[in-house]
């Protein structure tokens, strides 16, 4: 199973459309395949264990908050950035997307399959009609969420650490 994205909606809402489900694996996915294409190739699998996986993600989502920093509440709008700050917001997404997806290729975390049971999860927890406009933890909405809110299926914590 794997999440397909159609073309970008104007207020993106999962569970109304934004994901759907699709038939095949996320291991058959064209950008997972290209990553570990561009790996194997560069012999860099060697240096893809977890750790390193998880430490060069926080550092692209360090590098994609670099475009959001200091910038006034006027101009936070990505829609509006030059076509330069929009081309390295493109970019710094899509390293996070990458390593992101890597990592959880290497835990063998089914991530769609993930995604979705963790939707479920917060649908329980966040229900519409206690949660609504709120910013408040389900622990501290009216009725808070109980110890069977937890995630079914946790992956193995120690993840796949050799090839």
């Amino acid at each position: 199973m794997k999440l397909v994205f159609p073309a970008a909606p104007q207020t993106p809402v999962i569970g109304q459309g934004l994901w759907r489900r699709a038939p095949s694996a996320t291991r058959g996915s064209p950008g997972r395949r290209l990553h570990a294409e561009f790996a194997a190739e560069r012999d860099w699998e060697q240096f893809h264990q977890p750790r390193n996986l998880l430490l060069a993600l926080v550092g692209e989502v360090g590098e994609l908050a670099e475009l959001f920093q200091w910038k006034p509440d006027a101009e936070l709008s990505p829609q509006a950035w030059p076509p330069k700050e929009r081309a390295a917001l493109q970019e710094e997404l899509s390293d996070v997307l990458i390593y992101l997806v890597a990592l959880a290729a290497r835990c063998r975390v089914d991530l769609p399959r993930a995604v979705l049971a963790k939707m479920d999860t917060n649908r329980r927890r966040y229900p519409a009609h206690l949660s609504r406009g709120s910013a408040r933890k389900y622990t501290d909405l009216p009725h808070g969420a109980t110890s069977n809110d937890q995630a079914a299926g946790t992956a193995d914590p120690a993840c796949e650490s050799t090839n």
